[in-house]
């Protein structure tokens, strides 16, 4: 059973339209999102549009009635920001209301041992309080394995090798003798 069903045969592809500048206060709400930020998460949120800016454009319906992007905007209006991107999407309510959800329910779930080695890429690179104030944002702490700065990664659930090579060449002929005698291969290059 599918979660989300396919578009049926007269449902045409909708056009993904280039963001473009709006006024926040054109933007309208609906009061129905039932995604909700603790005080401390839209703190961070208004850091990082700080920090980066604003980088991840609303959606809304050809109307401006928001379907993604309603603490980014509450967030923007606490910094004084006037403007945001958005992209504005000719779709019924209905899909407004469905983009919604797949937007605030689709997002993946974190491996732990991934999570680790980039918590201590970005501890490495000096982050260490932002990330940690991040994750208590969210209820998590910094694993104590990363944030103790004599231990370095631990290895990955899955089993690899690297195989050192000579050139690029030597690393294709390698690489596709590896791949004939049925071994799973991704390259990497240091």
């Amino acid at each position: 059973m599918s979660v989300l069903r396919e578009p049926l045969e007269d449902e045409k592809e909708i056009p993904i339209p280039m963001s473009e500048r709006v006024k926040i206060s054109d933007l309208k709400f609906d009061q129905d999102n039932p995604n909700r930020m603790s005080l401390l998460q839209l703190d961070r949120l208004k850091a990082s549009i700080k920090r980066w800016g604003d980088i991840v454009p609303v959606v809304t319906n050809s109307e401006l009635l928001v379907a993604d992007g309603a603490q980014r905007i509450m967030a923007m209006k606490e910094l004084g920001m006037t403007e945001c991107s958005v992209i504005r999407l000719p779709v019924k309510d209905v899909d407004r209301r469905l983009l919604r959800q797949v937007l605030n329910k689709l997002k993946g779930k974190h491996d732990k041992e991934l999570d680790s080695a980039e918590y201590l890429r970005i501890v490495e690179q000096g982050e260490k309080e932002d990330l940690k104030a991040l994750l208590e944002s969210v209820g998590e702490k910094l694993p104590v394995e990363v944030d103790d700065s004599d231990i370095s990664f631990s290895i990955p659930g899955t089993y690899e090798i690297i195989v050192e090579c000579k050139d690029e060449s030597d690393q294709k002929n390698i690489f596709e003798k590896l791949k004939l005698e049925g071994y799973k291969l991704r390259i990497l290059t240091l």
